[in-house]
């Protein structure tokens, strides 16, 4: 792994829930007809299980630009998109494609175990195969540009002093945004039913919200909200993760604000289909590894406020097992997993 990792939903006490094994990664009987080397020998298909501009269409059209782009596959690639649910309706889909290592679907961990639990789907990851992890995505906290609020502190004192009042907007229910709130409402004494949380698609919903005066405050990704906040429409309060990244908006961090431990790190990977042998999940598992360290993908880390996490095959696979105890315990205190 390329750094130290994130804090990850520190903010939960031990995990009540038994540890569950990842079905997803049990390998079919290995098939010795295809190597690394040979790996992929017809196009590849991403499936992105989000709306077209979001962020994972954009992590799955910079994987196949990275690997087409920059020479390192002579096939090519193409993405699909099945957006909904949490990107539950996507994974259902995706789950059919048993045994196909050319069928590859984009994620993040929290985003997409929210998802799960929210919408009580019968798909889950445990019916997929871990390759990799690769991303965590800073997330900001915002106003708009003439809210009264000038730091975190002075919103943290809004929202106490009146939780309905003060509405908060960011992505999908059980989401990383979603979770945050949460976590920072139950840091304040909130009682997490008093909770004003209108979840969006991201983007240009969140800015519209906050723009019109109708949402108080939002937590987003860097990415999704840098152009506002560089163009003065909105203003950051703070940022998760790297005070490097933060420092470039401005803002102190959620750690430097002494609330590091609700800091919440969803990690953006790649996974394939349940079934594959353990020959074909180590070429995706090397295929990824050599598209990461290409200029291509270093430019879309740069250009999308992504760093860069390596977690290879059961590293992913671990980190998704814990994300899915912190999340379905969190959820549940959130009332989202009844």
């Amino acid at each position: 792994m390329s750094r130290a990792r994130p804090v990850l939903l520190a903010a939960l006490a031990a995990p009540a829930a038994a540890v569950l094994a990842l079905s997803g990664c049990a390998v079919g009987p290995p098939d010795e007809t295809r190597t690394a080397a040979e790996y992929p020998d017809r196009n590849l298909t991403i499936l992105a299980p989000g709306s077209t501009g979001g962020g994972w269409d954009t992590r799955a059209r910079s994987i196949g630009a990275a690997l087409t782009d920059c020479g390192l596959i002579d096939r090519s690639v193409t993405v699909r998109n099945t957006p909904g649910a949490g990107g539950t309706i996507g994974l259902a889909q995706f789950s059919s494609n048993t045994g196909d290592p050319h069928e590859l679907m984009v994620m993040d961990t929290i985003t997409m175990l929210g998802g799960i639990v929210g919408n009580h789907s019968p798909v889950s990851l445990d019916d997929v195969t871990p390759i990799a992890g690769l991303t965590v995505s800073s997330s900001v906290v915002v106003v708009p540009a003439d809210s009264p609020y000038r730091s975190l502190e002075e919103l943290n004192e809004g929202f106490r002093a009146d939780p309905r009042g003060t509405s908060w907007v960011g992505g999908s229910l059980g989401g990383p945004d979603h979770i945050l709130v949460g976590l920072l409402a139950m840091e304040l004494g909130i009682p997490v039913d008093q909770l004003n949380y209108v979840a969006t698609g991201g983007g240009g919903e969140v800015l519209n919200l906050l723009v019109s005066g109708t949402a108080t405050a939002a937590v987003s990704t860097l990415v999704e909200v840098r152009p506002q906040i560089e163009a003065g429409e909105l203003r950051a309060l703070a940022a998760g993760g790297d005070p490097a990244t933060a420092a470039e908006i401005g803002v102190p961090t959620l750690d430097e604000l002494g609330l590091g431990h609700i800091d919440v790190a969803s990690v953006g990977g790649v996974m394939a289909p349940a079934g594959i042998s353990e020959p074909e999940r180590e070429a995706v598992i090397g295929l990824m590894g050599r598209m990461r360290e290409t200029p291509c993908w270093q430019e879309s880390l740069r250009r999308n406020d992504w760093a860069d996490e390596w977690l290879p095959g059961e590293e992913f696979a671990a980190l998704i097992e814990e994300h899915e105890r912190n999340v379905t315990e969190l959820l549940t205190e959130l009332g989202l997993a009844q």
